[in-house]
């Protein structure tokens, strides 16, 4: 097993690319794969190729996206992995509804088919069945983190510990109770943060400004998702975790047709991400391309959008995110280097 130096100090997963980065103190660009019920590997492939970029250098691959049945995201990632598509997947993996015995073996499959990366989370209630409450999202962050020393049971085999993340809502209807979750789940182990979509930049900013020091070196990926219309921003905005600000709605509002309210949309997304990036200090961004696994053509038109945004974001950003320019003051608070 190869272990070195990380983030705060703890062995890392040599063989994870994203950690890596990450260790360098580089920003990094992710896509979010929603995998579908499917046992068609081509499916699969064409979707990731659709989501290729030469900036991302991680693919999320969802678990029972809103609790719904699908194909197992260790499975999706084997067969990202053994495409070689050139991008490393990173595997969601929910605690709600699995007992330990049942994590224990998806780590342990999830190593031996080459997995470097996961996402440790909540989950959402099943749709069509029973809920099982064994194991929190703390725990199973613990038991990635500790993988494999730390599973409790003789392993036969080597295997390299994970890159372990966890996701967070700046946005949540309690932040205070949020980010005591966020300070529990780095506490247990978690490396690196995927948020929920992103679409006030001052609100962002007033939240990170909520967190602890102690959060201060942890890397925040922000998660970004495109909207079509005034309708498509409420429908997001009805999803527990995404917030739409009134400006937003207004702006969407008062477009002429769908087409007028996507440019409108991506205008005012390069002007957050401006200001984000000059004032607050994150590791990059994480694409959602919501709703991927039904469309096609504008679908795909749609995420060179978003892609292009963060891309421009990221060219534009200081040498070093973490020390962003002068301090700025919004709605009372201070941000820029000591929001961190």
């Amino acid at each position: 097993m190869t272990k070195a130096a990380a983030i705060g100090g703890s062995p890392v997963a040599i063989g994870s690319r994203l950690r890596r980065a990450l260790d360098a103190g580089r920003s990094v660009i992710t896509a979010e794969l929603a995998v579908p019920a499917t046992v068609a590997h081509k499916l699969i492939l064409e979707r990731a190729k659709g989501l290729l970029r030469p900036q991302i250098v991680a693919m999320n691959i969802t678990d029972g996206l809103r609790g719904r049945p699908a194909l197992s995201p260790i499975a999706a990632a084997a067969i990202l992995t053994h495409a070689d598509l050139g991008v490393e997947p990173i595997v969601q993996v929910v605690a709600r509804s699995r007992a330990r015995n049942a994590l224990i073996a998806d780590l342990l499959g999830a190593s031996a088919l080459g997995v470097r990366n996961l996402l440790c989370m909540t989950g959402d209630v099943p749709e069509s069945s029973g809920d099982i409450d064994d194991v929190d999202v703390f725990t199973l962050i613990e038991l990635a983190r500790g993988f494999p020393a730390g599973l409790g049971t003789e392993l036969l085999g080597t295997a390299e510990p994970f890159c372990v993340g966890a996701a967070w809502s700046p946005f949540a209807p309690d932040p205070a109770h949020e980010a005591e979750r966020l300070v529990r789940k780095h506490a247990a182990g978690a490396v690196f943060v995927q948020t929920q979509p992103m679409f006030d930049a001052h609100g962002f900013a007033a939240a990170i400004d909520r967190l602890p020091v102690s959060l201060t070196e942890l890397p925040i990926i922000i998660g970004l998702a495109p909207i079509r219309s005034c309708d498509h921003a409420q429908r997001l905005g009805a999803i527990p975790g995404i917030v739409i600000p009134d400006r937003l709605l207004a702006l969407l509002d008062r477009a002429s047709d769908e087409a007028d309210a996507c440019e409108r949309y991506w205008a005012y997304l390069d002007a957050e991400l401006d200001w984000l990036t000059r004032n607050v200090p994150h590791r990059g961004f994480h694409l959602m391309p919501i709703g991927h696994s039904k469309r096609g053509i504008r679908q795909s038109s749609s995420f060179d959008r978003l892609y292009a945004a963060a891309t421009r974001a990221l060219d534009a950003a200081p040498p070093n995110l973490a020390e962003v320019a002068a301090p700025v003051e919004v709605s009372g608070r201070v941000f820029g280097t000591s929001a961190v």
